[in-house]
């Protein structure tokens, strides 16, 4: 019973999360890519509060993990191109892509060929700090970092005034903010959260609480001027 009132809680506060503010303030867009989508957690995310929105994405994942409502582009995003024509989108997702790629810099010229005038994009990566964090075992196997080195693929963090100078040098943007991911109200609600997941075994809403409250994640917001 408790662990339901829980998990109700945490949906409702996700309400005034950064990311999903991000979200909401799209209702006036029309196509959307996700650089690096996976299997398309974030415009799974996005489609609930603007399903009238054309999702894309890129990754090298195979195309039957990606949710079929995705317009799909396989590539590598260290080597490739962006497949679409100048000023395709109104907004790009780059959400905890940027420290996998070897040299992400070289995208910054095709995110601003593909974004519309007035277009706008969303960057999130781990915060500098995760670096320094402890190495939890628990529940290991399901994945979700505590540290940055835990997961073998990422290359190297980023601090939030390095990704305001990756939009505003890399992407030529007007980078109109830069920040660490929090949801203060639910803040308040992640001991106990991280209490209920231990107990549970519960491994990823255990790490959500924990970058929550540590200030794991950094974002920043770009707009083509």
């Amino acid at each position: 019973m408790i662990a339901k009132m829980l998990k109700s809680a945490q949906k409702f506060l996700l309400h005034f999360d950064t990311r999903r503010r991000f979200f909401r303030r799209l209702h006036g867009a029309q196509r959307v890519l996700d650089l690096g989508c996976g299997d398309g957690k974030n415009c799974l995310e996005l489609r609930e509060t603007a399903a009238h929105l054309e999702f894309y994405g890129i990754d090298l994942l195979d195309p039957k993990m990606v949710p079929g409502f995705i317009q799909y582009q396989q590539a590598d995003l260290n080597t490739a191109n962006l497949p679409y024509p100048d000023g395709f989108f109104d907004a790009i997702l780059f959400v905890h892509v940027i420290e996998h790629l070897e040299n992400p810099m070289r995208l910054g010229s095709e995110i601003h060929r593909v974004l519309k005038p007035g277009g706008k994009i969303y960057v999130e990566t781990p915060n500098w700090i995760s670096m320094f964090m402890p190495s939890f075992g628990f529940k290991r196997d399901q994945g979700y970092p505590f540290n940055f080195f835990d997961d073998r693929t990422h290359r190297k963090p980023w601090s939030k005034h390095g990704l305001y100078e990756f939009l505003r040098q890399d992407c030529k943007l007007n980078a109109v903010k830069a920040g660490t991911r929090r949801n203060w109200l639910k803040f308040f609600l992640d001991p106990v959260i991280m209490f209920f997941a231990l107990l549970r075994g519960n491994r990823p809403y255990l790490v959500s609480s924990f970058w929550n409250v540590t200030g794991w994640c950094i974002y920043a917001i770009g707009i083509k001027g």
